[in-house]
């Protein structure tokens, strides 16, 4: 973070003060576990936790200033506010401005973090590119991510996540796009939002934001995204159908267990490519990562040379082959749309070895869930698996669409469930050339039923 001043920040924020003198501000900070010389603490409320409580030990270890909800008895200045949190995002948003760098935003239903870190790796052969950290993509984590900037960087690519109306809004006002990315309209947190045209409605606050003259990249294929008002901003569409307007588009797409070859075309022009991870719509994401580098200024050829060695992070889509078994790992999160999608994947690796599945419940469905854990359960009978084992309260549901080959179980029998994925790993049936997709939302804790696999293969 470069450095401010304590009078700046409480002239561009709601706040008062009695005593705002130059005081240097180095880094701002939530939490007094990392509090360093020269921070401003910032005392967030959460509904476990009060951060009014910590201002002394803030202080203690080198906050020169606190920003409070409430009167604090302390040594260093006090910044009054309504709320901390609307505090924190203000001074996110005004140290952004002082910055001049680009700024592209990423959301969508499924694919942002992966989208994301292809954007970075592809404008990182041409600019210095900050990407967000981990999960920081949502009312706190943003904000933080905005104050890890400083004038090194050139574009920042910033991912924003949400499960209600209105925090895409408050996001995208905080990081001001230049270019806003929305990979797709799914149906994860349907249940929050109650149908899919609201879930659009959400993810289209990206626009909110997004700077005069600002760029809009769309998959043509999503029909929310293609029906959605675009607002008169500019729109560039990718997808696999040239027909719809497509910029961008991919073709001759051939998908194996080691990853996915196609060619894109762009301007009549053909470039083939290849990404170390299977599935079409891997190259969806990918065709949105380009156009954004296309947009700066990137080559088409560096930008796909820039993921030929693209690795996923840990529990998104990775591959770990045991004995000859290939074990796909994508239980970072799941729901309708990613576990489709993560079956056709499963489908398609390696055609002749058997192919099971451990699946956890789809989260956040409200009164959708037991349809959709139906439909689920459907679709593992249609790809014509080996083997399903489902833990979640909708096991019924599942088992009703996959009554065959499955062992389905409630959410409160984990010990049941995971002794019978150690039986699977332990019977031999399971050999080299076979393949087991390990998929659930994160609430569902599958790392453990991959760990009991792979330990007893």
């Amino acid at each position: 973070m470069n450095k401010l001043t304590l009078s700046e920040i409480v002239k561009n924020i709601d706040a008062t003060c009695d005593f705002c003198g130059e005081v240097d501000i180095l880094d701002v900070n939530t939490d007094t576990r990392t509090t360093k010389p020269g921070d401003l603490f910032v005392a967030l409320v959460g509904e476990k936790f009060d951060g009014h409580d910590y201002v002394d030990k803030a202080v203690e270890s080198g906050a020169v200033a606190v920003v409070c909800s409430k009167p604090v008895d302390t040594a260093v200045p006090v910044i009054l506010v309504p709320d901390t949190l609307k505090a924190l995002q203000q001074i996110a948003a005004y140290y952004l401005s002082t910055l001049g760098i680009k700024v592209v935003a990423v959301t969508g239903s499924n694919g942002k973090t992966t989208t994301r870190n292809m954007i970075t790796r592809v404008l990182q052969t041409k600019y210095s590119v900050y990407s967000t950290k981990k999960n920081f993509n949502n009312e706190i984590g943003l904000p933080k991510s905005v104050l890890e900037l400083d004038s090194s960087y050139e574009i920042a690519v910033l991912e924003m996540g949400m499960n209600h109306p209105g925090e895409i809004s408050t996001l995208t006002n905080i990081a001001k796009p230049d270019v806003a990315v929305i990979t797709n309209i799914g149906k994860a947190h349907i249940g929050n939002l109650g149908s899919q045209e609201n879930i659009c409605k959400a993810k289209f606050e990206i626009l909110e934001g997004l700077k005069k003259g600002g760029t809009v990249v769309l998959n043509a294929d999503d029909p929310y995204l293609f029906a959605a008002d675009k607002r008169g901003f500019a729109t560039a569409y990718i997808g696999f159908d040239s027909s719809k307007g497509t910029v961008l588009t991919a073709e001759n797409i051939e998908s194996s267990g080691e990853g996915t070859s196609f060619t894109v075309d762009y301007k009549g022009e053909k470039t083939r490519g290849y990404i170390p991870l299977p599935g079409k719509y891997n190259v969806a994401n990918l065709l949105e990562a380009v156009y954004v580098g296309v947009h700066f200024g990137v080559e088409i050829d560096k930008a796909l040379e820039s993921v030929r060695d693209y690795a996923p992070e840990a529990m998104r889509t990775d591959v770990i082959e045991v004995k000859g078994v290939s074990v796909i790992r994508d239980y970072y999160n799941s729901s309708p749309d990613s576990a489709r999608v993560g079956l056709e994947t499963l489908a398609t690796y390696n055609s002749g070895g058997k192919k099971f599945a451990l699946l956890g419940e789809m989260l956040e469905l409200g009164e959708y869930s037991a349809a959709e854990h139906k439909k689920l359960g459907e679709l593992c009978a249609k790809h014509n698996l080996d083997g399903v084992f489902f833990i979640g309260s909708d096991f019924v549901s599942f088992g009703e669409g996959m009554p065959d080959k499955s062992i389905c179980c409630d959410k409160n029998e984990r010990d049941y469930y995971l002794e019978k994925v150690k039986e699977l790993a332990q019977s031999k049936i399971l050999t080299a050339g076979d393949v087991v997709l390990v998929k659930g939302s994160r609430g569902m804790k599958m790392e453990e039923a991959y760990e009991a696999l792979i330990n007893n293969l």
